[in-house]
Order: structure tokens, then sequence, then C-alpha cells
């Protein structure tokens, strides 16, 4: 019986690190990564230029949310950032698999019960930063199935808006502390940066100071990521994808 059981949990971990190794393979990464660098960013600020100088009310950055660009209240063309946030969550998935992928495996074997230990947490904590980033990328597809204008009666726009962002903001927290810990791929400054910034910006956010907006403020907090996540990119696809 145990034998059987050994031989159960043997092949299911091979079909796992069979979906892993698909997943992230160096031309589905590469095409993920480009997708994500052509897909949402220009998305993104062509959305912002359409809805700035062709919205019924000149849309800016103090007044208006990042959510604003998907409904026709604030720009002539909300499909822009509802289908580049859909196409964009599903490119992610490879990119978050591979980031852990990273940071979970360890280079040089702890010898001593200290460096075990902290072997361990960094690994926990690697986990909990890819749930978090899989998370995000269902409140990203969820923000563009469910714009301001679909957002139904549930309030379901608002919703996954909180679950991206939050989600973003865990991550960050989680798989920063790995990279500021951990010897990686990954600049610590970066980990150092989304260890407090990101966190620093989502606590803003909830709080919001009375001297600044929350649509601002939501900004910086999307800015706080991007600054973390588009490096983390670029160093996967200069470093794994390039070589």
């Amino acid at each position: 019986m145990s034998e059987k059981i050994q031989k159960k949990s043997n092949n299911e971990e091979n079909i796992f690190r069979k979906l892993i190794t698909k997943l992230t393979n160096p031309f589905l990464l590469k095409f993920c990564i480009y997708g994500v660098l052509i897909v949402f960013i220009p998305g993104l600020i062509i959305g912002v230029i359409i809805a700035y100088f062709f919205g019924p009310e000149s849309y800016n950055i103090w007044n208006n949310y990042i959510s604003d660009l998907g409904s026709y209240n604030y720009t002539p063309a909300p499909f822009i950032l509802d289908y580049s946030a859909m196409i964009t969550s599903f490119l992610l998935i490879p990119i978050f698999v591979y980031l852990t992928s990273l940071l979970y495996e360890t280079k040089e074997k702890p010898e001593t019960t200290p460096k075990k230990i902290l072997d361990i947490i960094l690994k926990i904590d690697t986990i909990f930063g890819l749930f978090f980033l899989l998370l995000a990328v269902v409140g990203f597809f969820g923000i563009g199935l469910f714009s301001e204008d679909r957002t139904t009666e549930l309030g379901l726009h608002y919703f996954f808006s909180i679950v991206v962002f939050g989600s973003f903001v865990f991550a960050a927290w989680f798989d920063g502390f790995v990279i500021m810990v951990k010897k990686t791929s990954f600049y610590r400054i970066i980990g150092l940066f989304m260890f407090i910034a990101t966190p620093t910006m989502g606590i803003l956010f909830v709080i919001n100071p009375p001297s600044l907006t929350k649509p601002f403020m939501e900004w910086m907090l999307f800015i706080s990521i991007a600054v973390w996540l588009l490096p983390i990119i670029f160093i996967i696809l200069k470093k794994y994808i390039w070589k």
C-alpha cells in the first residue's frame, strides 16, 4: 500500500514538474514578456492619451482612477484598457511561475541549522508570493472583464480592483523579502523597494492622506508595482532568454 502511495505521489510530482517546464520554456516566456511590453504598457499610455484629448472630462491622474479608462463616461475607447488587462493577465502567468522557480531554488545547500531554517522560511515566503501573484492575475483579468461599465450590482469591478492591488502588495512583501535576504538573480535593491515601497503605497492608498486624492494614490500604488515588476521582467529576459 505504501509503495502505491509513494508511486502516486511521484507521478503527481512528475506531472507538476512537466507543467512547470512547459509554462517556463524560453519560447513561451519570450512571447509572454514581449506580449506584456507590447500590449499593456502601450495600451495604457494610448488609453490615457485618448481619454485626455477626446474624453468628456479631460482625464488626469489627480482626479481619475485607472479604472476610469475602462468606462465610456471618461473615454471613447474603454475597450483598450479592458482587453489589454485581460490579455496581459494570461501573459503574466508563465512569467510569475518562472520568477517563483528562480526564487525558490537554492544554489548553495545550507549546512548549518540556522541556514536550513532560513531556507525553509524563504521557500515558504516564495510560495506565498506565487499565491498572491496568481491571485493578482485573477484580479487583473476581472477588472478587464467587469469594467466600470460592467461592474454589475455586485460591484465586481471594485472587488477585483481590491484583489489585484491587494495581491500585488502582499506578493511584493513576500518576494521582496526573499530577494533582499537570499542570493538570487535580482538586485537586492529591487527586493528592498518591493518590501518597503509597494506596501507603504498600499497603506497610504487605504488611509488616503487629506492632501492627496484617492485616484492619485491609486496611480502611485500602480507605479510602485511597475517600478519593480518591469526590471524583474527585463532581468529574466536578459539573463535567461537572451543568453
